[in-house]
């Protein structure tokens, strides 16, 4: 086992809803270490969104505690919970938040460029290179497909070399190949890399490559 990059500590997430306490986690734990690649799996609505809101610290659980690079989240401030969040977490979103304005390569070299690598358009071009994107580099988003767009948007959350990637629900393409190669670089970015890797599934090709 290596060493713990993520830890959550028995949480729970409770909200008011108009029934009473709606509680959507409870008393859930976890540790993603080097190397680790795990899938969140469960059905609409079983808290999935929320509990990886809660890991990457753009929320705060009712009870519990994530321990994110040796820091307790819950005795940070919002500031704070942000810096670590730009300092030690690679994201996916779920719209993959491409800017139309910057073709592939500009995308993924812009977290490099405003981290002020010297090497951004090398790193950026090597690793649009590694999703398979190595002929798609002048390509807007556009222009692209959506598993295209994703590789993208997973290239970019490699770029400045986070302690860990967090995909906010990588939304289900219109088969299950896309999303499948799309796990497939996650896992071998995760095996190159070291970095944990921690993913909420919408297909079926998720967990399968999860679990490989």
């Amino acid at each position: 086992m290596g060493a713990s990059i993520l830890t959550a500590q028995n949480l729970s997430k409770v909200v008011p809803s108009a029934e009473g306490e709606l509680t959507i986690l409870h008393e859930l734990s976890l540790e993603l270490n080097k190397g680790d690649s795990l899938a969140i799996v469960g059905s609409s609505g079983s808290g999935k969104s929320t509990l990886l809101g809660l890991l990457a610290g753009l929320d705060l659980p009712s009870s519990g505690e994530v321990i994110l690079a040796g820091q307790a989240l819950s005795t940070l401030d919002e500031d704070q919970r942000a810096r670590i969040r730009a300092e030690q977490v690679g994201f996916v979103f779920q719209s993959f938040q491409l800017l139309d304005s910057l073709n592939a390569l500009e995308n993924v070299m812009l977290p490099l460029e405003l981290d002020g690598r010297k090497d951004a358009r090398e790193r950026a071009r090597h690793l649009l290179e590694r999703v398979g994107l190595g002929q798609r580099l002048t390509h807007s988003p556009r222009q692209l497909s959506g598993g295209e767009q994703q590789r993208v948007a997973i290239a970019r959350a490699f770029a400045a070399e986070p302690t860990c990637c967090l995909p906010m629900n990588p939304p289900a393409t219109s088969t299950a190949t896309p999303a499948s190669a799309s796990a497939t670089c996650c896992s071998n970015s995760t095996k190159r890399t070291a970095r944990p890797w921690c993913w909420s599934p919408t297909t079926s090709a998720w967990p399968t490559v999860a679990d490989a």
